[in-house]
């Protein structure tokens, strides 16, 4: 009898186990970051966790390929170029609807256009403030300045772009994330509480916005209207704030994320060896620097910013905060670009000669203290000092592709200034937010840590980003301005043989680095962490990655 019951239980198991659904598979992919987005209307920001958000959810007229520079037509189904490189005509797809069921046309590409380039469009400027920074350093700027002179909708899915001059790096600007086409309807509905918590974005990709709950996540889920294959499983995203790289991967270890960036070098080992872990290196496409704001009088003496330049010991930095794989950086333009990078630009460690120089320049005992210089109405920096003020070293308040360990590379930083007779006191300057508006008003006075990771694969990206402007010094670029360096970028621009331009970038690069104009500290490969639950992760030189192509097995 005991037998038969036990068949009997046996058959009802299966039975149950038959008809009984199957449990539903976990598709939501959890990404943890580095901190909050500082904005979700990528054409107003240019931090990567910002651009990481938005590039789920929303496209541009073109893309790049994979992990490669490469670029193809996106939303744009095709393209020609008139003989004289100025007159762009570009089919758009058709039945495509962004996010809020209104449709994608060529009316929508001209108003974006239009809203990034035109000073009195309605909605290029609000009370706040808003700043097109991307714009206006890739396009020359707004209005009359602006190397985008007409765009126009010549049919329902035809748009035709003018512009003042050829450029080489055209098609590659417009697949970058600031160039994302968003709805007009909801940007003129939502005002300036576009790209906030309370509206996200409205674009056109695979994932739309759900909600954005600052210092705890930002939500995704699948458009289920999306016009393209979504080759991956996931249906909905949670990107978790985690600033601290040991706390996420406590996290990754936990299964409370599928995934993150940058873990610190010494637990890299331990994810390599894990089953339930590893890691994937993204190209090295990016690099990290020290900046001087050009307010501060000593700083404007080449002999001041030579010392200083050799007394960072770079080697012994990328040694002791990076992975194996990263390099000493000379210059803006990383070794891995098609073209620009000039391998003849060295940038030794030398504190001997650094004291040397620092006695030159008048300053034998050392120097503590600096002098900081107004600035008049047209925004040019006058001789009148008007404060006086420590040596101030701003340390970056999170982790980022470029910079593993802000605070603690400063630390470094300021014991080999040390060295050498430079007191330099580390400096916070808020969160990421803050520390990103400080550095656009020009209000770092003093050395300050940023990195740069490309957008593009053009060094017109690169050393062009930053120094291109001949005509005024840029307080986001700490007032730099170099005539010499900004010509050469300006003719590089306007030119498409990539010989000709490649020689004109490297010439670029010697003249700044011959003034120490700015440090170069570091390039490398990004580690990624994940999940063995994760597969089909596309790595991109620049930090565009696409959770669309990602299975959750």
């Amino acid at each position: 009898m005991r037998r038969v019951l036990t068949y009997f239980s046996l058959a009802m198991v299966a039975l149950i186990v038959a008809v009984a659904p199957a449990a539903a598979q976990d598709t939501t992919f959890r990404w943890g970051a580095f901190g909050n987005p500082v904005q979700l209307d990528p054409a107003l920001v240019t931090d990567g966790i910002s651009l990481n958000v938005t590039n789920q959810g929303c496209e541009a007229l073109a893309s790049f390929v994979g992990s490669t520079t490469e670029v193809e037509p996106w939303l744009a189904e095709s393209w020609q170029v008139s003989d004289d490189g100025l007159t762009w005509t570009f089919k758009l797809r058709e039945g495509i609807t962004f996010h809020d069921g209104t449709p994608f046309n060529a009316e929508a590409v001209k108003w974006n256009f239009d809203r990034w380039r035109l000073s009195d469009h309605p909605q290029h400027l609000d009370e706040e403030g808003q700043v097109y920074e991307y714009y206006e350093a890739q396009f020359g700027g707004f209005d009359d300045a602006s190397l985008i002179t007409d765009v126009q909708a010549t049919g329902e899915y035809e748009v035709v772009i003018t512009l003042s001059q050829p450029m080489g790096a055209f098609l590659n600007n417009l697949a970058m994330s600031n160039f994302q086409i968003a709805s007009p309807t909801a940007v003129e509905a939502a005002g300036a509480a576009y790209g906030t918590p309370e509206v996200g974005y409205v674009c056109t990709g695979p994932f739309k916005f759900v909600e954005w709950v600052p210092d705890v996540q930002v939500v995704m889920e699948r458009y289920e209207g999306y016009w393209a294959e979504i080759p991956g499983n996931v249906t909905r995203i949670e990107y978790k704030a985690i600033p601290d790289n040991a706390a996420r991967f406590a996290a990754l270890q936990a299964g409370e994320i599928d995934g993150f960036e940058q873990p610190n070098v010494e637990d890299i080992p331990t994810i390599e060896a894990s089953d339930n872990m590893y890691i994937v290196y993204r190209p090295s496409f990016n690099t990290f620097y020290l900046a001087f704001n050009y307010r501060i009088q000593e700083f404007r003496d080449p002999l001041v910013r030579q010392a200083i330049s050799l007394a960072i010991n770079r080697e012994a930095i990328v040694d002791a905060f990076y992975n194996e794989e990263a390099m000493p950086a000379n210059t803006m333009n990383p070794p891995t670009i098609a073209i620009g990078f000039n391998p003849d630009v060295k940038t030794p460690y030398d504190p001997e000669q650094a004291k040397e120089l620092l006695a030159q320049a008048g300053f034998p005992d050392g120097l503590s203290q600096v002098n900081v210089l107004g600035v008049d109405e047209n925004g040019n920096i006058t001789d009148e000092v008007v404060d006086t003020i420590p040596v101030r070293l701003y340390y970056m308040p999170v982790v980022r592709p470029y910079n593993p360990d802000g605070e603690a590379i400063a630390n470094a930083m300021a014991a080999d200034l040390a060295a050498v007779g430079i007191t330099a006191e580390l400096t916070s300057a808020g969160d990421w937010s803050t520390y990103l508006s400080e550095r656009s008003r020009g209000n770092l006075l003093g050395l300050y840590q940023l990195g740069w990771t490309g957008d593009n694969g053009d060094p017109d990206n690169f050393i062009g980003y930053f120094f291109h402007d001949v005509n005024r010094p840029l307080p986001r670029e700490g007032f730099y301005q170099n005539e010499e360096v900004a010509k050469r970028l300006q003719e590089a621009r306007a030119l498409t043989d990539p010989a000709t331009r490649d020689a004109l970038y490297k010439e670029a690069e010697a003249i700044h680095a011959a003034g120490a104009d700015r440090i170069y500290i570091a390039h490398g490969p990004v580690p990624l962490a994940f999940s063995s639950r994760v597969s089909g992760w596309v790595p991109s030189p620049f930090g565009k990655e696409l959770y669309k192509y990602v299975t959750l097995g």
